[in-house]
């Protein structure tokens, strides 16, 4: 992608700074009334807590083994959709084609450009103290790009981690070199594969988190929760 297009598009958009994802999402709703969203099962819990919290519904669905969604929306519908694990660029481009309400979570991808009618990541996942929200206003011309200063040290750290990993892991990358995240996303066979592997990276003091909330067995998202390892990239 040409710098050009990357300044064009950015350009299409306002900006704001909050101190979480959560609260930038927070102020779209309150801000265009919105009174339902389609959310993912697959999905941190503070933002259905957020959602209900300003009376809006949240609507879950499913998503496939490359995170895509497994349902058809109404073009009219407001649906949130997380870059999951900053590699999910090409499923975006997808649903963009189709749902012009598109919302993106970019909270593991903080250095990514906007896309959307709606847009935020989460600074603190990668060491900063502010949130950006975009969002496309007719009278908009402010725009801020994030600071690059740590970009290439997480950039490094997944493509480093993607080299070690890439045979034995379950989901396909594509495009690693355009992938900045704060976590590498292993997908192992089994549950105690991956129960060994956290074992062994926290022995090595890795810090692991499970994402998120248990799900149901019947899921297709289960197999995230009990066999996906996101290994720190830093």
């Amino acid at each position: 992608m040409s710098f050009f297009f990357y300044w064009y598009n950015a350009n299409m958009y306002n900006s704001l700074e909050f101190n979480s994802g959560r609260n930038a999402l927070a102020y779209m709703v309150k801000k265009l009334g919105i009174e339902e969203i389609h959310i993912p099962y697959y999905l941190c819990d503070v933002i259905r807590h957020m959602l209900v919290k300003e009376n809006c519904k949240p609507i879950f669905y499913h998503i496939d083994d490359n995170f895509y969604p497994m349902k058809d929306f109404s073009p009219e519908d407001y649906i949130l959709y997380p870059n999951y694990f900053g590699i999910c660029s090409k499923n975006i481009e997808q649903l963009l084609l189709k749902y012009p309400k598109l919302i993106v979570d970019n909270a593991h991808s903080y250095y990514d450009y906007p896309k959307g009618c709606i847009c935020f990541n989460a600074g603190h996942k990668f060491g900063f103290k502010k949130s950006i929200l975009w969002f496309k206003d007719e009278a908009c011309e402010n725009f801020i790009l994030p600071k690059k200063e740590n970009y290439q040290k997480y950039s490094d750290g997944f493509r480093k981690l993607h080299e070690k990993y890439k045979k034995e892991n379950l989901i396909k990358i594509e495009n690693v070199n355009n992938v900045c995240s704060f976590v590498y996303p292993l997908l192992t066979k089994t549950v105690q594969e991956a129960d060994s592997m956290v074992k062994q990276l926290e022995k090595e003091g890795k810090t692991i988190y499970r994402f998120w909330n248990s799900l149901p067995e019947s899921f297709n998202e289960y197999k995230f929760y009990s066999r996906l390892i996101p290994i720190p990239v830093l």
